[in-house]
Protein backbone atom coordinates (compact mmCIF):
# COMPACT_ATOMS: atom_id res chain seq x y z
CA UNK A 1 0.00 0.00 0.00
CA UNK A 2 1.38 3.23 -0.76
CA UNK A 3 2.60 5.27 2.42
CA UNK A 4 0.44 8.25 3.51
CA UNK A 5 2.30 9.60 6.39
CA UNK A 6 5.33 11.40 4.74
CA UNK A 7 7.40 13.91 6.38
CA UNK A 8 5.60 16.58 4.12
CA UNK A 9 2.24 15.36 4.98
CA UNK A 10 2.82 15.06 9.26
CA UNK A 11 4.08 18.65 9.09
CA UNK A 12 0.85 19.51 7.31
CA UNK A 13 -1.26 17.90 10.44
CA UNK A 14 0.86 19.62 12.74
CA UNK A 15 0.34 23.48 10.87
CA UNK A 16 -3.05 22.54 10.55
CA UNK A 17 -3.85 21.62 13.94
CA UNK A 18 -2.29 24.64 15.07
CA UNK A 19 -4.41 26.84 12.72
CA UNK A 20 -7.47 24.73 14.00
CA UNK A 21 -6.87 25.64 17.61
CA UNK A 22 -6.31 29.53 16.67
CA UNK A 23 -9.71 28.96 14.67
CA UNK A 24 -12.10 27.31 17.27
CA UNK A 25 -11.35 29.26 20.28
CA UNK A 26 -13.89 31.58 18.24
CA UNK A 27 -16.25 28.95 18.74
CA UNK A 28 -16.70 30.77 22.07
CA UNK A 29 -17.05 34.06 20.37
CA UNK A 30 -20.92 33.80 20.79
CA UNK A 31 -20.42 33.59 24.17
CA UNK A 32 -18.20 36.31 24.72
CA UNK A 33 -20.41 38.50 22.73
CA UNK A 34 -23.71 37.36 24.72
CA UNK A 35 -21.52 37.29 28.16
CA UNK A 36 -19.16 40.69 27.94
CA UNK A 37 -20.82 42.83 24.87
CA UNK A 38 -24.25 42.25 25.84
CA UNK A 39 -25.08 41.17 22.32
CA UNK A 40 -28.85 39.65 21.39
CA UNK A 41 -28.99 36.78 18.88
CA UNK A 42 -28.93 39.02 16.07
CA UNK A 43 -26.08 40.92 16.85
CA UNK A 44 -24.36 37.77 16.96
CA UNK A 45 -25.74 36.61 13.78
CA UNK A 46 -24.48 39.37 12.44
CA UNK A 47 -20.90 39.40 13.79
CA UNK A 48 -20.57 35.42 13.61
CA UNK A 49 -21.50 35.49 9.85
CA UNK A 50 -18.79 38.54 8.55
CA UNK A 51 -16.85 35.80 8.76
CA UNK A 52 -18.36 33.71 5.80
CA UNK A 53 -18.42 36.66 3.96
CA UNK A 54 -15.37 37.27 3.33
CA UNK A 55 -14.67 34.00 2.89
CA UNK A 56 -17.21 33.29 0.53
CA UNK A 57 -15.93 36.45 -1.77
CA UNK A 58 -12.27 35.36 -1.84
CA UNK A 59 -12.50 32.11 -1.83
CA UNK A 60 -12.90 32.15 -5.45
CA UNK A 61 -9.32 34.23 -6.03
CA UNK A 62 -7.69 32.35 -3.50
CA UNK A 63 -8.42 29.04 -5.30
CA UNK A 64 -7.42 30.13 -8.64
CA UNK A 65 -3.84 31.39 -7.30
CA UNK A 66 -3.41 28.81 -4.67
CA UNK A 67 -3.60 26.50 -8.31
CA UNK A 68 -1.16 29.32 -10.14
CA UNK A 69 1.62 30.20 -7.60
CA UNK A 70 1.49 27.08 -5.34
CA UNK A 71 -0.41 26.28 -1.77
CA UNK A 72 2.10 27.03 0.90
CA UNK A 73 2.83 30.25 0.82
CA UNK A 74 -0.90 31.20 1.15
CA UNK A 75 -1.22 28.95 3.78
CA UNK A 76 1.47 30.52 5.71
CA UNK A 77 0.11 34.05 4.51
CA UNK A 78 -3.04 32.85 5.53
CA UNK A 79 -1.87 31.81 9.18
CA UNK A 80 -0.34 34.94 10.16
CA UNK A 81 -3.56 37.09 9.42
CA UNK A 82 -5.54 34.84 11.98
CA UNK A 83 -3.00 35.31 14.31
CA UNK A 84 -3.02 39.57 14.00
CA UNK A 85 -6.67 39.42 13.84
CA UNK A 86 -6.79 37.15 17.15
CA UNK A 87 -4.89 40.07 18.84
CA UNK A 88 -7.54 42.64 17.77
CA UNK A 89 -10.17 40.78 19.76
CA UNK A 90 -8.92 42.37 22.91
CA UNK A 91 -10.03 45.82 21.10
CA UNK A 92 -13.78 45.21 21.06
CA UNK A 93 -15.85 45.95 23.53
CA UNK A 94 -19.26 46.10 21.30
CA UNK A 95 -21.03 45.14 18.39
CA UNK A 96 -19.82 47.56 15.48
CA UNK A 97 -17.28 48.42 13.22
CA UNK A 98 -14.52 46.84 15.03
CA UNK A 99 -16.18 43.55 16.00
CA UNK A 100 -17.48 43.24 11.96
CA UNK A 101 -13.91 44.20 10.64
CA UNK A 102 -11.68 41.29 12.77
CA UNK A 103 -13.97 38.51 11.87
CA UNK A 104 -14.26 39.43 7.87
CA UNK A 105 -10.13 39.20 8.12
CA UNK A 106 -10.77 36.02 9.80
CA UNK A 107 -12.69 34.57 6.65
CA UNK A 108 -9.77 35.72 4.36
CA UNK A 109 -7.35 34.42 6.80
CA UNK A 110 -9.73 30.84 6.39
CA UNK A 111 -10.04 31.17 2.85
CA UNK A 112 -6.30 31.26 2.58
CA UNK A 113 -5.25 29.02 4.99
CA UNK A 114 -7.60 25.92 4.76
CA UNK A 115 -8.10 26.19 0.74
CA UNK A 116 -4.35 25.80 0.08
CA UNK A 117 -3.81 23.10 3.13
CA UNK A 118 -6.50 21.22 2.20
CA UNK A 119 -5.38 21.59 -1.51
CA UNK A 120 -1.50 20.40 -0.44
CA UNK A 121 -3.70 17.20 1.22
CA UNK A 122 -5.37 16.13 -1.55
CA UNK A 123 -1.98 16.50 -3.28
CA UNK A 124 0.09 14.48 -1.07
CA UNK A 125 -2.30 12.05 -0.72
CA UNK A 126 -2.07 8.46 -3.19
CA UNK A 127 -5.15 8.67 -5.12
CA UNK A 128 -6.73 5.03 -3.83
CA UNK A 129 -6.41 6.65 -0.55
CA UNK A 130 -7.82 10.42 -0.59
CA UNK A 131 -11.15 10.08 0.89
CA UNK A 132 -8.86 8.50 4.09
CA UNK A 133 -6.23 11.42 3.62
CA UNK A 134 -9.02 13.55 3.41
CA UNK A 135 -10.88 12.32 7.19
CA UNK A 136 -7.32 12.67 8.64
CA UNK A 137 -6.16 15.87 7.55
CA UNK A 138 -9.93 16.77 8.71
CA UNK A 139 -8.85 15.17 12.26
CA UNK A 140 -5.75 17.95 12.71
CA UNK A 141 -8.17 20.25 12.70
CA UNK A 142 -11.68 18.66 14.38
CA UNK A 143 -9.79 17.74 17.72
CA UNK A 144 -9.22 20.94 18.10
CA UNK A 145 -12.65 22.02 17.86
CA UNK A 146 -12.29 19.98 21.05
CA UNK A 147 -9.31 21.45 22.63
CA UNK A 148 -9.76 24.84 21.73
CA UNK A 149 -12.87 25.98 23.55
CA UNK A 150 -12.21 23.60 26.51
CA UNK A 151 -9.20 25.54 27.48
CA UNK A 152 -11.00 28.95 25.88
CA UNK A 153 -13.48 28.88 28.26
CA UNK A 154 -11.11 28.29 31.44
CA UNK A 155 -8.37 30.71 30.44
CA UNK A 156 -11.37 33.02 30.38
CA UNK A 157 -12.93 32.39 33.60
CA UNK A 158 -9.48 32.60 35.01
CA UNK A 159 -7.34 34.86 33.32
CA UNK A 160 -10.23 37.11 31.23
CA UNK A 161 -10.92 36.95 27.62
CA UNK A 162 -7.30 38.68 26.40
CA UNK A 163 -5.27 35.69 27.46
CA UNK A 164 -7.97 33.71 24.72
CA UNK A 165 -7.39 35.93 21.98
CA UNK A 166 -3.52 36.00 22.67
CA UNK A 167 -3.33 32.10 22.84
CA UNK A 168 -5.19 32.17 19.84
CA UNK A 169 -2.75 34.47 17.79
CA UNK A 170 0.42 32.41 19.47
CA UNK A 171 -1.05 29.41 17.47
CA UNK A 172 -1.18 31.00 14.57
CA UNK A 173 2.36 31.70 14.37
CA UNK A 174 2.87 28.37 15.57
CA UNK A 175 0.93 27.64 12.10
CA UNK A 176 3.16 29.91 9.98
CA UNK A 177 6.24 28.41 11.44
CA UNK A 178 5.23 24.75 11.06
CA UNK A 179 3.98 25.26 7.59
CA UNK A 180 7.91 26.32 5.97
CA UNK A 181 8.44 22.17 6.89
CA UNK A 182 5.55 20.78 4.31
CA UNK A 183 7.13 20.57 0.47
CA UNK A 184 4.89 20.93 -2.36
CA UNK A 185 4.17 18.13 -4.38
CA UNK A 186 5.40 18.33 -8.26
CA UNK A 187 2.05 19.36 -9.53
CA UNK A 188 2.02 18.10 -13.89
CA UNK A 189 -0.80 19.54 -15.87
CA UNK A 190 -3.34 17.30 -16.65
CA UNK A 191 -2.96 17.76 -20.31
CA UNK A 192 -6.35 19.69 -21.14
CA UNK A 193 -6.49 23.50 -20.98
CA UNK A 194 -7.11 24.68 -17.35
CA UNK A 195 -10.83 26.01 -16.70
CA UNK A 196 -10.92 29.40 -14.65
CA UNK A 197 -12.79 29.01 -11.34
CA UNK A 198 -15.96 29.95 -12.65
CA UNK A 199 -15.83 27.60 -15.64
CA UNK A 200 -15.53 24.78 -12.69
CA UNK A 201 -18.58 26.28 -11.02
CA UNK A 202 -20.99 26.81 -13.77
CA UNK A 203 -20.32 22.90 -14.46
CA UNK A 204 -23.84 21.08 -13.20
CA UNK A 205 -22.33 18.50 -11.13
CA UNK A 206 -20.40 21.64 -9.47
CA UNK A 207 -23.54 23.13 -8.99
CA UNK A 208 -25.41 20.19 -7.38
CA UNK A 209 -22.48 19.59 -4.97
CA UNK A 210 -22.42 23.66 -4.03
CA UNK A 211 -26.01 23.45 -3.13
CA UNK A 212 -25.91 20.23 -1.00
CA UNK A 213 -22.85 21.47 0.62
CA UNK A 214 -24.38 24.93 1.18
CA UNK A 215 -27.33 23.33 3.18
CA UNK A 216 -24.51 21.41 5.82
CA UNK A 217 -22.83 24.40 5.80
CA UNK A 218 -25.34 26.43 7.11
CA UNK A 219 -27.03 23.87 9.32
CA UNK A 220 -23.32 23.44 10.64
CA UNK A 221 -23.50 27.20 11.00
CA UNK A 222 -26.91 27.00 13.17
CA UNK A 223 -25.20 24.07 15.87
CA UNK A 224 -21.65 26.23 16.11
CA UNK A 225 -23.41 29.75 16.95
CA UNK A 226 -27.15 29.02 17.93
CA UNK A 227 -26.08 25.85 20.49
CA UNK A 228 -24.04 28.47 22.75
CA UNK A 229 -27.13 31.25 23.34
CA UNK A 230 -29.98 28.46 23.29
CA UNK A 231 -28.20 26.68 26.12
CA UNK A 232 -27.51 29.68 28.30
CA UNK A 233 -30.88 30.37 28.00
CA UNK A 234 -31.98 27.34 29.14
CA UNK A 235 -29.94 27.63 32.57
CA UNK A 236 -26.28 26.15 31.22
CA UNK A 237 -23.43 27.66 32.54
CA UNK A 238 -20.37 26.07 30.41
CA UNK A 239 -21.23 25.09 26.65
CA UNK A 240 -17.82 23.69 26.31
CA UNK A 241 -19.22 20.22 26.89
CA UNK A 242 -20.75 20.01 23.34
CA UNK A 243 -17.30 20.93 21.45
CA UNK A 244 -15.29 18.62 23.26
CA UNK A 245 -18.34 15.86 22.32
CA UNK A 246 -18.61 16.90 18.56
CA UNK A 247 -14.71 16.75 18.11
CA UNK A 248 -14.04 14.07 19.96
CA UNK A 249 -16.82 11.70 18.16
CA UNK A 250 -15.93 13.23 14.78
CA UNK A 251 -12.57 12.62 15.33
CA UNK A 252 -13.15 8.61 16.27
CA UNK A 253 -15.17 8.44 13.21
CA UNK A 254 -12.55 9.69 10.79
CA UNK A 255 -9.44 8.06 12.08
CA UNK A 256 -11.16 4.66 12.98
CA UNK A 257 -13.92 4.61 9.95
CA UNK A 258 -11.26 7.25 7.78
CA UNK A 259 -11.52 4.59 5.07
CA UNK A 260 -14.92 3.79 4.90
CA UNK A 261 -15.96 6.18 2.08
CA UNK A 262 -13.10 4.56 -0.14
CA UNK A 263 -13.99 0.89 0.42
CA UNK A 264 -18.04 1.31 0.55
CA UNK A 265 -18.27 4.36 -2.11
CA UNK A 266 -18.43 7.80 -1.23
CA UNK A 267 -21.73 8.14 -2.79
CA UNK A 268 -23.37 6.06 -0.19
CA UNK A 269 -21.55 7.33 2.74
CA UNK A 270 -22.20 10.55 1.68
CA UNK A 271 -26.12 9.71 1.44
CA UNK A 272 -26.39 7.93 4.45
CA UNK A 273 -24.17 10.80 7.18
CA UNK A 274 -26.22 13.45 5.20
CA UNK A 275 -29.84 11.71 6.57
CA UNK A 276 -27.94 11.90 9.79
CA UNK A 277 -26.67 15.34 9.81
CA UNK A 278 -30.49 16.31 9.62
CA UNK A 279 -32.11 14.16 12.20
CA UNK A 280 -29.48 15.83 14.89
CA UNK A 281 -29.72 18.93 13.29
CA UNK A 282 -33.22 18.80 13.89
CA UNK A 283 -33.85 17.37 17.12
CA UNK A 284 -31.42 20.35 18.60
CA UNK A 285 -34.51 21.80 18.78
CA UNK A 286 -35.44 19.32 21.19
CA UNK A 287 -32.73 20.14 23.42
CA UNK A 288 -32.92 19.81 27.42
CA UNK A 289 -29.95 20.77 29.76
CA UNK A 290 -28.50 17.34 29.94
CA UNK A 291 -28.80 16.49 26.32
CA UNK A 292 -26.48 19.04 24.96
CA UNK A 293 -23.19 16.83 25.12
CA UNK A 294 -24.90 13.55 23.93
CA UNK A 295 -26.38 15.71 20.76
CA UNK A 296 -22.89 17.34 19.75
CA UNK A 297 -21.52 14.06 20.05
CA UNK A 298 -24.51 12.59 17.17
CA UNK A 299 -23.44 15.78 15.30
CA UNK A 300 -19.93 14.45 15.52
CA UNK A 301 -20.69 11.50 13.86
CA UNK A 302 -22.59 13.07 10.92
CA UNK A 303 -20.22 15.34 10.36
CA UNK A 304 -17.26 13.31 10.62
CA UNK A 305 -18.22 10.67 8.26
CA UNK A 306 -19.90 13.39 5.65
CA UNK A 307 -17.95 15.99 5.23
CA UNK A 308 -14.56 14.07 3.99
CA UNK A 309 -16.53 11.47 2.00
CA UNK A 310 -18.47 14.66 -0.22
CA UNK A 311 -15.24 16.57 -0.31
CA UNK A 312 -13.74 12.96 -1.41
CA UNK A 313 -16.81 12.83 -3.88
CA UNK A 314 -16.41 16.22 -4.71
CA UNK A 315 -12.82 16.29 -5.74
CA UNK A 316 -11.99 12.98 -7.95
CA UNK A 317 -11.51 13.42 -11.02
CA UNK A 318 -10.10 17.20 -10.70
CA UNK A 319 -6.55 17.57 -12.42
CA UNK A 320 -3.86 18.87 -10.42
CA UNK A 321 -4.04 21.82 -12.13
CA UNK A 322 -7.99 22.48 -11.24
CA UNK A 323 -7.95 21.04 -7.43
CA UNK A 324 -8.05 24.13 -5.93
CA UNK A 325 -10.66 25.55 -7.73
CA UNK A 326 -12.84 22.94 -7.01
CA UNK A 327 -11.55 22.90 -3.45
CA UNK A 328 -12.05 26.96 -3.43
CA UNK A 329 -15.52 25.91 -5.03
CA UNK A 330 -16.12 22.99 -2.07
CA UNK A 331 -15.59 25.37 0.82
CA UNK A 332 -16.89 28.65 -0.97
CA UNK A 333 -20.48 26.59 -0.52
CA UNK A 334 -20.04 25.27 2.72
CA UNK A 335 -19.02 29.21 3.80
CA UNK A 336 -21.51 30.76 2.22
CA UNK A 337 -24.38 28.63 3.30
CA UNK A 338 -22.70 28.52 7.32
CA UNK A 339 -22.56 32.83 6.48
CA UNK A 340 -25.98 33.10 4.80
CA UNK A 341 -27.73 30.97 7.91
CA UNK A 342 -25.71 32.36 10.62
CA UNK A 343 -27.12 35.94 9.45
CA UNK A 344 -30.73 34.95 8.97
CA UNK A 345 -31.00 32.51 11.55
CA UNK A 346 -30.50 35.46 14.17
CA UNK A 347 -32.92 37.22 13.21
CA UNK A 348 -35.42 33.97 13.22
CA UNK A 349 -34.51 33.55 16.84
CA UNK A 350 -35.13 37.14 18.26
CA UNK A 351 -38.41 36.81 16.56
CA UNK A 352 -39.37 32.65 17.13
CA UNK A 353 -36.76 31.50 19.75
CA UNK A 354 -33.90 29.52 19.14
CA UNK A 355 -35.76 26.29 18.71
CA UNK A 356 -37.10 27.74 15.55
CA UNK A 357 -33.59 27.99 14.15
CA UNK A 358 -33.03 24.69 14.20
CA UNK A 359 -36.04 23.40 12.50
CA UNK A 360 -35.57 25.60 9.78
CA UNK A 361 -31.65 24.20 9.07
CA UNK A 362 -32.45 20.76 9.38
CA UNK A 363 -35.42 21.24 6.81
CA UNK A 364 -32.40 22.34 4.73
CA UNK A 365 -30.40 19.45 5.13
CA UNK A 366 -33.06 17.25 4.27
CA UNK A 367 -33.99 19.28 0.93
CA UNK A 368 -30.44 18.66 0.23
CA UNK A 369 -30.71 15.08 0.68
CA UNK A 370 -33.51 14.84 -1.52
CA UNK A 371 -31.36 17.17 -4.08
CA UNK A 372 -28.56 14.21 -3.73
CA UNK A 373 -30.14 11.06 -3.70
CA UNK A 374 -31.79 11.82 -7.25
CA UNK A 375 -28.84 12.94 -8.81
CA UNK A 376 -26.08 11.13 -10.39
CA UNK A 377 -23.34 12.08 -8.02
CA UNK A 378 -25.73 10.39 -5.22
CA UNK A 379 -27.74 7.70 -7.33
CA UNK A 380 -25.57 4.81 -6.14
CA UNK A 381 -24.02 5.06 -9.71
CA UNK A 382 -26.67 4.74 -11.62
CA UNK A 383 -26.07 7.03 -14.75
CA UNK A 384 -22.91 8.63 -13.13
CA UNK A 385 -21.44 11.49 -15.10
CA UNK A 386 -18.10 10.74 -14.51
CA UNK A 387 -16.89 7.39 -15.56
CA UNK A 388 -15.16 5.46 -12.63
CA UNK A 389 -16.08 4.10 -9.59
CA UNK A 390 -13.72 6.26 -6.58
CA UNK A 391 -13.72 3.53 -4.35
CA UNK A 392 -11.37 1.70 -6.72
CA UNK A 393 -8.69 4.57 -6.31
CA UNK A 394 -9.22 5.10 -10.26
CA UNK A 395 -10.57 9.27 -10.98
CA UNK A 396 -13.17 10.31 -13.53
CA UNK A 397 -13.48 13.08 -15.20
CA UNK A 398 -15.53 16.14 -14.27
CA UNK A 399 -18.02 17.27 -16.61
Amino acid sequence: MTVLYTRSFVSLLLAQAAFGYAFASFFLLPKFLAVEVGAGPDGIGLVMASFGVTSVIFIPVVGTLVDRFGRRSFMTAGALLMAATALGFAWVHEVGTIAYGLRALQGLAFAMTFTASATLASDLAPPERLGQALGVFGVSMLSMHALAPAISEEIAARAGWDGVFFTAALAGVGCALLTLRVRESDRRPSGRESSSFWQVARRPRSIRIALVVAASGAAFGAMMTYSQPFALALGREHVRGFFIAYAIAAATVRLGFGSVADEFGRDRVSLASLAAYGAVVTGMAALRGGLLEPIGALFGIAHGLFYPAFNALAVEGAGADERGRVMALYNGSFNAGNATATAALGFLAARAGYRSVFLAAGAGVFVALVLLACSPEGGLRRGREAGSDPSSGKTARLS
